[in-house]
This record gives structure tokens, C-alpha cells and sequence, in this order.
């Protein structure tokens, strides 16, 4: 699957894991799947109609009561037999909804009305799960304000976890299944150190099943940056240790 993307990417991190399981808390959820299903969109053409979307929240920590919002578009052809990917928006504080309009299924017309197919959608190749996160972005929210101006790359990761862990439950037949994070800008941070949280959290059993990472003009080699890339490795040199030990396992 992964040359399927190589054209729309820069620059590709692939990474083959043996399947792996997380472990996090199970938090009781207020939605479901089917009360997230989306039936019907203004301006959405009949070619369209039939795909299998969803949107909602899943609570992330109910103390704060925080909630990360989700879109997933399932692939427009044997959705269960792709993979699924998890794309992340940069900025920081982007909301990866605008992913969905760059490699999702449609595109907003310039009546600004209507929507029209993405022939290059990679819906056609997997299923798209997009991720507003931290708490703050888009429709991702926290009931403490205080909590969401502590926001980090260390939180995002954690909870972008918590979430995976937990929405998984609502739709268990992606457990198992090929899982890719991928995205663009900041999400060249935020990228690997969710996949390195959910390798540290990894236990026997399979419940994430990460294969890959994809990072497009990813932030932290950006040539416009006065510290050169090297230096950057080196100040986050959890990510080269985080890789060697993958190499090793």
C-alpha cells in the first residue's frame, strides 16, 4: 500500500513492526457507531451518496472532560480489506479536517455549495480516519480552559493514544487491521511520538497493528528552519533512538 503513496509524499517513513497491542484505560463512551453515521451531507453528489462515513467524539478523559473529534470514511471499495490510516493536520492546532479535503473523497466546489469526487482520493486505497487533537482544535474540546493552554507535543501523543485505544472499541473491526499515521507540517512531531507511545505501551495480544509512518513536508526538516535537521535529530533524539529500536526488534 505504501507506494500508493509515495507520490503524494516527500518524504515516507515506512516501518515494518510485528503486530502490536496497547493498553490504555476503557472509558465509557456517551456515543456509538451507528449515532455517529453520517446519512446524508449538503451538496454531496449522487456518486458519492453510497460511501460509509461517520463523525463524533469519543471522551478521552472524563475528569476533564475532554473529547477528541473524529471523521473516518471508510475506502470506497473491500473496506475491509484495507488498511487504516490516521491522518494528523500540523500547525500546531490545525485541524486535520483540512486533510480531509486534500485526500478525502470530494472537494468543495467554488460555489462553495457543493461538493464534487477527488479522483486522487486515497479512499480508494484505505480507510481515512482524520483526528482533531489536542483538545481545542476544531471540534475536540476540554471543559477545563486552564487544561487545553497546557497543551503539548507529550499530551497530544497521550491522548491521540487514549482516543486510538478507545474508538477502537466502537468500531472493532479495525482492531487488527494494517494502521498507518500519516499527515503533514507539525504532524512531522506529533507522527512519531504517537507511534512511539504506542510502542512503549505495546503488550502481548494485538490490538493496534501499526505498520507505518508517513510525513509530509514534515515540520522539523524544513529548510527555512535556522537549526539544520541534523541539530533537530539531535535535540529530539528519542525519535533516532525510538527508530533504532525498532530496527533491532
Amino acid at each position: 500500500m505504501a507506494c500508493n503513496f509515495v507520490a503524494s509524499f516527500f518524504c515516507l517513513f515506512f516501518i515494518a513492526l510485528l503486530p502490536l497491542a496497547s493498553f490504555a484505560k476503557i472509558i465509557p463512551q456517551p456515543g456509538s457507531k451507528q449515532a455517529d453515521k453520517i446519512t446524508a451531507l449538503p451538496g454531496l453528489p449522487q456518486t458519492l451518496a453510497q460511501l460509509s462515513q461517520y463523525a463524533g467524539s469519543v471522551v478521552v478523559n472524563n475528569k476533564l472532560g475532554s473529547s477528541l473529534f473524529y471523521y473516518l470514511i471508510e475506502s470506497s471499495t473491500l473496506s475491509v480489506k484495507k488498511p487504516l490510516v490516521l491522518w494528523l493536520n500540523g500547525g500546531p492546532l490545525v485541524s486535520s479536517l483540512m486533510g480531509l479535503i486534500e485526500i478525502g473523497p470530494y472537494r468543495v466546489a467554488s460555489d462553495g455549495k457543493t461538493l464534487y469526487e477527488n479522483i486522487y482520493s486515497w479512499n480508494k486505497a484505505a480507510n481515512l480516519l482524520f483526528l482533531e487533537t489536542p483538545v481545542g482544535v476544531g471540534f475536540s474540546y476540554c471543559n477545563k480552559t486552564s487544561e487545553m493552554q497546557q497543551n503539548n507535543d507529550a499530551k497530544t501523543a497521550d491522548m491521540s493514544y487514549t482516543f486510538l485505544v478507545n474508538w477502537l472499541e466502537r468500531f472493532p473491526e479495525y482492531k487488527n487491521r494494517d494502521f498507518y499515521i500519516a499527515g503533514e507540517s507539525y504532524a512531522g512531531h506529533y507522527i512519531p511520538q504517537l507511534a512511539q507511545t504506542i510502542v512503549e505501551r505495546a503488550m502481548p495480544g494485538s490490538v493496534i497493528n501499526l505498520k507505518g509512518l508517513l510525513v509530509r513536508v514534515s515540520n522539523f526538516l524544513h529548510l527555512n528552519f535556522k537549526v539544520s535537521a541534523l541539530q533537530l535529530i539531535k535535540i529530539y533524539g528519542y525519535l533516532l533512538n525510538f527508530l533504532c529500536r525498532l530496527g533491532t526488534q
